[in-house]
């Protein structure tokens, strides 16, 4: 038993050194991640290099040189210097000055031009372009006070509208058609009523109807038999039950016999139905029908207990007529 163990440790050794080995050899080509790709056969799907596209660039990426990180430019320090800190200063006390001297209401003055942008932030391509020409600087007007009246304007405005002389999409003016005559209105046709009827002014009649031919049927149609129309069913007899009764009056029972007598001497279908109340809602006109069934059934149990099969009766629930009030029923047999 020690024996058999010993060879099996011994061999579980050998395969393990063996795959060792086979994944060194196969690291120092490739790397570990291949390697085990390799391995695990995970690399049997891998594309051909010879064949795929783009691994020319990819080759051409991993042989490159990585980007020095160290080479690019610290980004720039925005600061102003003491000497526009002190001017920035100077003019906002001044500004506040005039505000609180002016009651809260700050002076007009005029607009600082935007500040130029230092050379050292420029990008090259803006440096490159040729820098617009400031437009020239007009003096303005001294500011008057408060109290102080506006100055005369002149008389007249020096400006004046230029002229042009062929102004486009204008036509000359042209004179006006003449005035044109409406023409006659076109003397009515003699009509052809009579003169008598014209007088009166009274609506003609209708003329008469055309008169169609006959149909014409064609000889397939009229050589097929007339079509059956449904049975019309007979009734037999009426039975008052009225709702909520749970059996027959005694005085029913010579009705119902005459109906199995007349079932025993032709067998044929029986229609039992029972006429329901009309309601507003939905849930109690379901109640009416139910109920109305609930008496018809009554009716076909008393028909089943004088002999009548009970495959052959038939139970209905109706809508209740003025010739059909709430709470009769109707025996019928089919013809």
């Amino acid at each position: 038993m020690a024996l058999g163990r010993a060879r099996h440790r011994s061999g579980g050794g050998a395969a393990w050194l063996g795959m060792l080995l086979l994944a060194a050899g196969v690291v120092g080509c490739s790397g570990p991640i291949e390697a085990y790709r390799s391995v695990s056969g995970m690399n049997k799907n891998d594309p051909d290099p010879a064949t795929a596209p783009y691994t020319a660039n990819l080759d051409k990426a991993e042989t490159g040189a990585y980007p020095n990180l160290a080479s690019v430019p610290e980004p720039p320090i925005i600061a102003t210097t003491v000497a526009e800190r002190q001017t920035l200063t100077t003019s906002l006390t001044g500004e506040r000055s005039a505000t609180q001297a002016n009651g809260g209401t700050p002076a007009p003055g005029p607009v600082p031009p935007p500040p130029a942008i230092p050379p050292g932030l420029q990008a090259p391509e803006l440096a490159a372009l040729p820098q617009p020409v400031p437009p020239p600087q007009t003096p303005l007007p001294p500011l008057r006070g408060l109290e102080e009246p506006a100055p005369p304007q002149p008389p007249t405005s020096p400006v004046r509208s230029p002229s042009i002389a062929n102004p486009p999409l204008i036509e000359a003016s042209r004179p006006a058609p003449a005035r044109g005559q409406p023409s006659a209105m076109p003397k009515p046709g003699t009509s052809e009523l009579a003169p008598a009827a014209i007088a009166s002014a009274n609506p003609q009649p209708s003329p008469p109807p055309a008169a169609l031919p006959p149909p014409q049927v064609p000889p397939e149609v009229a050589a097929r038999p007339a079509p059956r129309l449904p049975p019309a069913l007979i009734t037999v007899a009426s039975v008052e039950v009225p709702p909520g009764s749970m059996a027959l009056a005694a005085d029913m029972k010579p009705h119902l016999a005459d109906i199995v007598t007349q079932y025993k001497q032709r067998p044929r279908t029986v229609r039992v139905v029972s006429y329901a109340a009309a309601a507003t809602g939905g849930a109690e006109q379901l109640n009416a029908f139910r109920s109305a069934l609930d008496r018809a059934q009554i009716v076909a149990s008393a028909l089943a207990g004088e002999g009548i099969p009970a495959k052959q009766i038939q139970t209905e629930a109706s809508p209740s007529t003025a010739a059909a009030p709430v709470g009769r029923i109707e025996v019928q047999l089919m013809p």
